[in-house]
């Protein structure tokens, strides 16, 4: 087999070919786009490496257009000293004049690239700064990287972007003998991606070409899914391939990969004398009753193992020992999974590790069966008498039997010795996750209001203020005035009154100033409005919307306000009560009055997560019903005779 040399391909990457600007695109033909992309190609080429091992060299060109004055994406290479190496970066700069400069490189930054819960990983990035550029220039950037081992590894690329692609290409370059696997789909459906073009190259190896032209930038919507969803977009691996005269495969389906994970989580839960002991210890007083057992070493899981990560190398795949999560008191999240699967095991309690994509409201749908590619996270199926009960250790303030918002309805993947297929994780209800808020206001005679509030929430509704007692720091009156429904209201005093972390609910409750709660209109007059002292309960639907909109989680949500008004003070007929019924949501709002207090009470249950393209009008519809409801006013006639 020939092979293209490195220093062969490091030429041909960072060459950049002459452009006609004259037949560029203009600002006239993207008026409502800051730049344009000119290009955005991945190259690939699989080869094997020197020591006979399958390696990939990846070449990734960037060309932009600038339209109008604005800050351009910036120049930067992610890697892992594991998996990865930067050969080269390079760039360069034309002006409308047709000067042309190469991109400094000289301040170019190298750091490390993880959140505050990672204690330490191999991710890094370099980044370039962007040069300041006139409109009209064109800027271009170009990184070649050595992908040292590719058995984890899939491309992604997405045809699109939020400004408008001209081209957007991905191309391959294989041994011929060797198989590739691919898969591309757009927001809501598998695509059926062929190339545009597969020809012989330099004998034993294939070119494949796939390319998508003048693709629309689309637009970005509060609650839409990641333009990286929506946009076509493709997922591609090694399928089969030899590594010096050894063939090797990569999991070829659910099953396969699930039975990976399991080989790769067993030797990592050996049960040793110091987690059997601790295991008993805690099961000491509990009742002999599996579902019992489960839920004592969940919590315990829980409030023991404080979360943090170190991933190196496949460490971002393949768990810590539990002998040494049990000795440390720390891990990730398959690490807490795999302390508490092995601790089960002590209590006879079957158990599967589970692979899971934790989202932010739009479940990830599966793709290829790779290490790399649909997981995320890592949670734990646990197999009960009366059922399977999914866990997910890593989260302090949840129950057991619930998951966090961003683990429901998602694709998991148990990890079996036999291998399982795909599941999914059940959904959450309006009933597992509710708030409700009271406050009891006090007008003086200048309409401004003092008194108290109570907020009870369940479920992933209580989630926020679980963790607020757990890990909290700082002034609680500061934090509680950001979670009042109410609006410019102050908090001069609050407290926790029920505060478990894994109780069903959590209470707080406090002192409020409202000095807005009424709106003061000419004279005497002041308005009692629901649109003015509480926050609204739906979202705000552009006419012009065309994207999807999630909410992440089904809730019920209850609002009382009393407002007690000062004798003087005249009340006007009350608003009708309103009842509203749809597809959407339940939606009551009442209203009554004993003696000088005025109570308004709103319920929503929200029934719909999800609302699609086609059902926004119909939505917007119903909204607007809710808003023309809160909008209805008690008048309120100041500076009359005392009652």
């Amino acid at each position: 087999m020939r092979l293209l040399p490195a220093i062969c391909l490091l030429t041909s990457c960072v060459s950049f070919p002459k452009l006609e600007l004259a037949t560029l695109p203009k600002p006239a033909d993207f008026p409502d786009a800051k730049y344009v992309i000119l290009l955005d190609e991945d190259h690939v080429r699989f080869q094997p490496g020197k020591n006979g091992k399958a390696e990939a060299f990846v070449t990734e060109r960037l060309r932009f257009k600038l339209l109008k004055p604005a800050d351009l994406p910036t120049f930067t290479v992610w890697y892992d000293t594991e998996f990865s190496e930067i050969i080269s970066m390079s760039g360069r700069t034309i002006l409308p004049d047709g000067t042309e400069a190469p991109l400094d490189l000289s301040q170019a930054w190298d750091r490390p690239s993880f959140d505050s819960s990672v204690l330490f990983s191999n991710t890094r990035l370099k980044t370039v700064p962007t040069p300041p550029l006139p409109v009209g220039a064109i800027y271009e950037t170009v990184a070649v990287t050595r992908r040292k081992d590719i058995e984890p590894w899939v491309l992604k690329h997405s045809f699109g972007s939020v400004e408008p692609v001209i081209e957007s290409r991905v191309v391959v370059e294989s041994p011929t003998a060797w198989k590739l696997r691919w898969v591309a789909r757009g927001f809501d459906e598998t695509v059926d991606l062929t190339p545009t073009k597969e020809e012989p190259l330099d004998g034993a190896f294939t070119r494949r070409t796939f390319e998508r032209r003048d693709v629309k930038a689309l637009p970005t919507d509060p609650g839409a899914p990641s333009l990286w969803w929506r946009h076509l977009r493709m997922g591609l691996r090694l399928d089969a391939w030899s590594e010096n005269g050894v063939d090797r495969r990569a999991p070829d389906s659910p099953e396969a990969l699930s039975a990976l994970n399991w080989r790769q989580h067993q030797d990592r839960a050996e049960v040793t004398p110091e987690l059997a002991a601790a295991a008993k210890e805690v099961l000491a007083t509990v009742p002999d009753e599996p579902e019992a057992k489960a839920r004592a070493l969940y919590e315990y899981v829980c409030r023991r193992i404080q979360y943090c990560a170190i991933e190196i190398g496949y460490g971002g795949w393949v768990p810590h020992a539990a002998k040494d999560v049990h000795a440390n008191r720390w891990g990730d999240c398959k690490d807490k999974a795999t302390y508490l699967h092995t601790l089960l095991k002590v209590a006879g309690i079957e158990s599967s590790p589970t692979a899971i994509y934790a989202h932010d409201g739009y479940p990830r749908p599966f793709e290829l069966p790779s290490l790399g590619d649909n997981f995320n996270h890592e949670i734990l199926a646990i197999h009960l008498p009366s059922g399977t009960v999914y866990a997910d250790p890593t989260t302090r303030a949840v129950p057991f039997g619930q998951l966090p918002w961003n683990d429901a309805e998602a694709t998991v993947l148990l990890a079996t010795r036999d291998g399982s297929a795909l599941a999914t994780t059940p959904p959450t209800t309006p009933e597992q996750n509710a708030e409700r808020h009271q406050y009891a206001i006090s007008l003086d005679e200048a309409g401004r209001g003092r008194g108290t509030f109570r907020i009870e929430a369940r479920g992933n509704n209580a989630t926020a203020y679980k963790n607020r007692f757990i890990f909290g720091t700082g002034r609680l009156e500061r934090w509680a005035k950001d979670h009042l429904w109410l609006k410019s209201a102050e908090v001069p005093a609050t407290r926790f009154e029920r505060k478990g972390d894994f109780d069903t609910s959590t209470v707080l409750v406090g002192e409020v100033l409202a000095p807005e709660v009424v709106t003061r209109g000419f004279g005497q007059m002041a308005l009692l409005r629901v649109s003015d002292m509480v926050a609204a309960v739906t979202p705000a639907l552009d006419e012009d919307r065309s994207t999807p909109f999630a909410w992440r989680w089904l809730d019920t949500t209850e609002t009382e306000v009393s407002v007690t008004v000062p004798p003087s003070v005249d009340v006007s007929k009350l608003p009708a009560d309103t009842a509203l019924d749809s597809p959407f949501g339940l939606y009551a709002l009442s209203w009554r009055t004993e003696g000088s207090t005025v109570t308004v009470t709103r319920r929503f249950v929200r029934t719909q997560r999800t609302l699609t393209k086609d059902s926004l009008p119909a939505a917007r519809a119903f909204f607007e019903a809710i808003a023309a409801a809160e909008v209805t006013p008690v008048v309120l006639r100041f500076g009359g005779q005392p009652r």
